[in-house]
């Protein structure tokens, strides 16, 4: 019996082998296309998650902007999505999209909205603290001298504060600014057109030359207070004629703590002269840019034309240091189309500052003659 059992047990487990050898491609099949479904699932899910959130309320707030724009439908524009503001006290808050958008192409127009500084406020005004550093108290508490009695004290007395520095307060004022573009109610009605493209273009063209005007030419009344209203404080280099000579003196004329950030300013029509001007080497001063991300140099130094520049006056300053804009938050439409029939005028509104911040970080240079 013992000897027929040993004979009989291989043949069943070799059976069993053979029958399990039959059927492994098949239940291997079945594991790796189980595998392939469950990586799908996986890069499926991680798709999901990295896609950026959508939000809900961003769109209905769009939604509603563009029924208003085209529709003048106000009952739904007073939706708490979009507003978050009461109506009554003229015109509807624009959906943060939007002032985003008409933001940006602002930025990328205006010359000075891209060297200078600025902050967004929800007041109308705001308490800007000047201090004059080169008056604040600073020493080395380490050094030491020989007192009376042979020994030594500090070279310093701490106990009279003899350089407290000039402390200054500037308050900016917000002031209002307006667009009103208008389009006929005929193209509001074409579903072809982009309408809040067009919004965008013609606000953002505006608000961006009024601003900019301001932000040089302003006198401070109803209006930012450019720069070139402060020239009895800024200092002036004055030359007979534009030559390198008087581009050398304006450049190193501001302190270096300003130098190493400085950026020229110009009219259009002074930077074509300004092209023309060599060194003593022969080698032109200015360098154009191999990138349009960037500006052109002169004399290694970032350039930038403004139409609102006199043509027989440079500016040369750290423009973030010098000048301070100051924005208050949101923009305000006001939908128009009784007014000038038969088109729709949009009355657009957004509040606005600046001044001058720091009188030595800028230098102005007055040609007599360019020529």
């Amino acid at each position: 019996m013992f000897i027929c059992s040993q004979i009989i047990f291989p043949c069943k487990m070799m059976s069993k082998l053979k029958e399990i050898e039959s059927k492994g491609p098949e239940q291997l099949c079945k594991i790796n296309s189980n595998i392939d479904n469950c990586k799908e699932r996986l890069d499926f899910i991680e798709t999901l998650a990295q896609r950026p959130e959508i939000s809900t309320d961003f769109n209905t707030g769009d939604k509603y902007f563009s029924d208003y724009i085209r529709k003048g439908m106000e009952n739904r524009l007073s939706h708490k999505t979009l507003s978050g503001d009461d109506n009554d006290i003229g015109g509807y808050l624009v959906t943060p999209h939007i002032v985003k958008r008409i933001n940006k192409r602002i930025a990328d127009s205006s010359p000075m909205r891209q060297i200078c500084s600025s902050q967004r406020i929800s007041t109308e005004t705001l308490d800007y603290i000047i201090e004059d550093c080169d008056r604040a108290g600073a020493g080395w508490s380490g050094e030491v001298v020989e007192d009376e009695d042979g020994g030594y004290k500090s070279k310093y007395d701490f106990t009279q504060d003899t350089s407290t520095p000039k402390i200054q307060k500037i308050s900016i004022t917000t002031y209002e600014l307006y667009a009103q573009p208008k389009i006929s109610q005929k193209l509001l009605d074409d579903a072809f057109v982009n309408v809040e493209s067009w919004l965008v273009e013609k606000v953002a063209e505006t608000f961006s030359k009024k601003e900019n005007e301001a932000f040089i030419k302003g006198d401070g009344t109803f209006q930012p207070k450019g720069i070139l209203a402060y020239e009895d404080k800024i200092e002036q280099i004055k030359a007979d004629k534009l030559d390198s000579d008087a581009i050398m003196i304006l450049y190193y004329s501001l302190n270096e703590h300003y130098s190493k950030n400085a950026s020229f300013l110009m009219n259009r029509s002074t930077l074509k002269d300004v092209r023309l001007l060599k060194s003593e080497t022969g080698q032109y001063l200015w360098q154009p840019s191999l990138s349009l991300e960037t500006p052109d140099t002169l004399m290694g130094i970032p350039v930038y034309q403004s139409a609102d520049m006199p043509p027989t006056m440079i500016a040369v300053a750290d423009f973030k240091q010098a000048y301070k804009i100051v924005d208050n938050r949101g923009m305000r439409i006001l939908r128009d189309p009784y007014t000038n029939k038969p088109y729709v005028r949009f009355f657009v509104t957004k509040r606005v500052g600046g001044e001058v911040v720091n009188t030595s970080a800028i230098k102005l240079l007055k040609i007599a003659s360019k020529y």
